[in-house]
């Protein structure tokens, strides 16, 4: 079978009572509401030692954090918005979606698609149906892999700066469509990508614009560049999803990664380190991953236990897929009776 004609119902599936797997599956608004005041709590708190730091050397190691902070938990909400998961309102879903899709530089209609794309597809390489969205392609310089997890990393690697996101909404801007967007959206949508895309480039002029009246770059600095510089944590987490992994595989026990993070990245990352649990159900919301991976944990291979655990087998699979392209972890997972 071509990887373009791949049923999603033929993924494996784990065995769970259908009746736990609907209670997983419940929404909450109260949920969404605790966890996105606690981010805009903690936010505020960075962001006020920012402000109060700027003009010092303190201002660093501040805008640095604030950033992490920024970045990581709005795309981090972005993705559950996305699948209508992180809210029980399909309406606060899609209010916070596109507010979060703005300020993490992910254009939101070419978003809902390639996601879409993404989890049918997940580590797929054939042209015709390639996961671009896939984190971690395989490098051909494990350096300039390495290179992500710096602040500005993005941008000092300029082999990926063409992948960018906000390179690539300016892009679009210009009525240039990227092969992502060839590929996973639907034609009829297509001028919806460029015109959100000018509505993003026209609301970072007005944000320049208005730094340039207050003749301060703090609005700059504070609500266009965290991806820039605050991709560190991010990248920690998103790296470990299916980096080293095996493609073209419809096992997401062989494609993806679970890796039980510290109390603070997991709530960053909002629980998405159950990786392999999300892929498999993703209806789930991120607040009850925990739970789902507890109850099919005898199904999954061993989770990674934390990010150096994680990268002691990423890292030497980068480096041998540099010089092998057909290399990958091979994951033991669970023989069933």
């Amino acid at each position: 079978m071509l990887a373009g004609d791949v049923d999603l119902n033929e993924w494996y599936k784990p065995d769970i009572d259908k009746k736990i797997l609907k209670d997983l599956s419940k929404r909450s608004d109260i949920k969404g509401a605790i966890d996105i005041s606690l981010f805009i709590f903690i936010l505020s708190l960075s962001g006020y030692f920012s402000i109060v730091t700027w003009g010092s050397w303190l201002f660093i190691p501040a805008i640095l954090l604030y950033g992490n902070i920024f970045y990581c938990k709005i795309i981090s909400i972005q993705h559950e918005t996305n699948h209508e998961t992180y809210f029980k309102s399909r309406k606060i879903n899609k209010f916070f979606y596109e507010i979060t899709s703005f300020l993490g530089g992910f254009e939101s209609v070419r978003w809902k698609w390639s996601h879409f794309h993404h989890h049918t597809y997940t580590i797929f390489t054939h042209e015709e149906v390639y996961d671009y969205e896939n984190n971690s392609p395989r490098p051909t310089e494990p350096i300039r892999f390495l290179l992500n997890f710096l602040p500005l990393g993005p941008i000092i690697n300029i082999q990926k700066v063409r992948h960018f996101t906000h390179f690539e909404i300016i892009k679009h801007s210009l009525g240039l469509i990227s092969n992502v967007v060839i590929i996973t959206v639907p034609k009829k949508e297509i001028n919806k990508v460029i015109n959100m895309s000018r509505i993003y480039v026209s609301l970072w002029l007005l944000i320049i614009g208005i730094s340039l009246f207050l003749n301060s770059w703090l609005p700059i600095i504070m609500i266009i560049l965290p991806a820039f510089y605050g991709n560190t944590i991010l990248m920690i987490c998103g790296m470990t999803q299916h980096a080293g992994l095996a493609d073209n595989v419809k096992d997401h026990r062989k494609s993806t990664r679970t890796v039980i993070l510290n109390p603070f990245f997991s709530f960053l990352y909002s629980n998405m380190e159950y990786h392999i649990e999300h892929h498999i159900f993703p209806k789930i919301p991120c607040h009850n991953l925990k739970k789902f991976h507890k109850i099919i944990k005898d199904q999954m291979p061993p989770p990674k236990r934390g990010v150096i655990d994680a990268y002691q087998s990423i890292i030497p699979a980068i480096f041998k897929q540099a010089k092998d392209k057909n290399y990958f972890i091979d994951v033991k997972i669970p023989t069933t009776n």
